[in-house]
Parts: C-alpha cells; structure tokens; sequence
C-alpha cells in the first residue's frame, strides 16, 4: 500500500470506520433482549456507588448493582 496517495489512506480510514461500526451494530443486535431490571423495564434512577459500581433502582422498587 501507498502511504502517501491520500486516496488509499483515506479509503483506508474509511474502511475501518464502517467495520467499526458494523461491528457495533452487531453488538447492539445480539444485546438487544438483555436488561438491568428483572421486568425487563428500564431503571427509574442510577447512582455512582463504590469502587466504579452503579446502583440502578427499578420500579419494583430493587436496587441492582453492576460493575461499570
């Protein structure tokens, strides 16, 4: 590969972005059914808790923990 034709370096980046973001769409897609909340609900609130952890309330009223 040339390294100073702008055309394949930029061809190149461009590339990479669209398999960056395929990639990302991909992970969205296989993650799409996992939740925080055990209703399948999004949470009502979250909060910094300790050592990088978030504290999640849902509606049922449960606290649920995960590392960030």
């Amino acid at each position: 590969m040339n390294w100073k034709s702008r055309r394949a370096v930029i061809g190149l980046i461009a590339a990479v972005c669209a398999i960056v973001f395929i990639g990302g769409m991909a992970a969205a897609w296989h993650n799409r059914h996992h939740t925080i909340c055990p209703d399948g609900k999004p949470p009502v609130a979250q909060r910094a808790g300790l050592l990088g952890q978030t504290e999640y309330r849902c509606h049922d009223g449960r606290v649920v923990t995960t590392a960030s």
